[in-house]
This record gives structure tokens, C-alpha cells and sequence, in this order.
């Protein structure tokens, strides 16, 4: 893979907890494409999924990003 290279993620959080100003803060070190937003719920309702699109310049500032992105509180996956 050669980078810079534009990523178009997911965010699968527990709907109970509001991660959106924390995921705000982790997006503002990043080259964002496509804002954040929500985008789909389950079926059940228990989880809430959030779209957004990065570029990233290197392989360190994605598994930067995937770390620290994973360490939110409520954050159950990164697609």
C-alpha cells in the first residue's frame, strides 16, 4: 500500500455512551475527508455506528489512529 492514502471508516460504539466529542478531538490531529457522522443503528438498538474518512500520510499515523480511536470509552470496533 502506498501512502498518503484515504480511508473511509467505521466507528461501532455502545449507544449509551456519547463518544462523539471524544472522537471530535482524536479527528482534529488528522487530514478528515468526510466529516464525522452517525450513520446506522442496530436492530437491537444497542449500538450506534459513526462514518468518517481520513486521510492518512503514513502506516504509523493509522495505527496511531486506530489505538487511540479504540481506547474511547464505549468504543467497541474500527472498520
Amino acid at each position: 500500500m502506498s501512502y498518503p492514502a484515504e480511508f473511509h471508516l467505521r466507528v461501532i460504539c455502545v449507544d449509551d455512551v456519547d463518544v462523539t466529542r471524544a472522537l471530535r478531538v482524536v479527528l482534529d490531529g488528522y487530514d478528515v475527508t468526510a466529516e464525522l457522522t452517525k450513520t446506522d443503528q442496530s436492530h437491537s438498538g444497542r449500538y450506534q455506528s459513526y462514518g468518517v474518512s481520513i486521510i492518512f500520510k503514513n502506516r504509523e499515523d493509522m495505527v496511531n489512529f486506530d489505538r487511540t480511536v479504540k481506547a474511547i470509552p464505549g468504543v467497541r470496533m474500527l472498520l
